[in-house]
């Protein structure tokens, strides 16, 4: 539980690419102009296991603030015992906007689980500006960088579109990583919400020594039924799905 939603989503991993359309041709006439695809909203809430000790709850929410604009929050809740050495909740927050139908994340905030983030993307100047472990950050953005939280919606976003990435760059705390996004298989999960169908794939970057491992379910846009950070064969920590509904 002491893992932000950082280090789960590096884990999900949360980046990358998206969007993207369909062509309505009219016989005669010429092809419409494609239509982006929009993230859709959602409210989604999953156990958390420690070392396979249940040990909470997050829920994940995305709602849209504006034409193009979004917020995306999780909400970390520690339960039992836990809960006496985690009293407060683990929050984070990203706001994104879709530009060209490609999400772009504008700030990133996280408190409650470590030292707070506070963070800011500035893509005139093609920096990213705030500050991270009780330091100043000042990095230069790699095209298309992702935060913790908006990387989540890209991938999701490239699903929908067909183009699932083969890697992506993330902000990672203090620094920002190519992240590689590997296809492992399918599998069937039992989950509350039924059997679910889901695509297994595995997200690392270079000189890590974890490993997170998202199996995908295209019946929940393509957001993971389940969830587990690897350090070699041991799993750290596991997000299993609890509820899924559209707003």
């Amino acid at each position: 539980m002491r893992k932000r939603v950082s280090m789960r989503l590096q884990i999900l991993p949360s980046a990358l690419a998206l969007l993207a359309a369909l062509t309505l041709a009219h016989a005669g006439s010429p092809p419409a102009a494609p239509a982006a695809v929009k993230p859709p909203t959602f409210v989604a809430t999953y156990s958390v296991a420690w070392h396979g000790i249940t040990a909470g709850r997050s829920t994940l929410t995305l709602a849209q603030t504006g034409p193009d604009e979004y917020r995306y929050s999780s909400v970390d809740r520690a339960g039992g015992l836990f809960h006496l050495f985690l009293p407060h909740d683990i929050t984070q927050e990203s706001r994104f906007r879709l530009v060209n139908g490609e999400v772009q994340p504008l700030s990133f905030r996280s408190q409650g689980g470590g030292p707070p983030e506070d963070v800011h993307f500035d893509w005139t100047s093609g920096r990213v500006t705030g500050s991270a472990k009780h330091k100043p950050l000042d990095l230069k953005l790699e095209p298309g960088t992702q935060d913790p939280g908006s990387v989540q919606i890209a991938l999701m976003l490239g699903f929908l579109a067909g183009k699932p990435p083969a890697s992506f760059w993330m902000l990672n705390t203090d620094v920002i990583n190519q992240f590689e996004f590997v296809r492992q298989g399918e599998a069937t999960l039992r989950t509350p919400l039924g059997e679910l169908h889901t695509l297994l794939y595995t997200s690392h970057h270079q000189g890590a020594r974890r490993t997170t491992y998202m199996w995908l379910a295209p019946s929940l846009d393509y957001l993971p039924a389940r969830l587990e950070q690897r350090r070699g064969d041991e799993v750290l920590f596991a997000l299993n799905i609890r509820s899924f509904k559209k707003q």
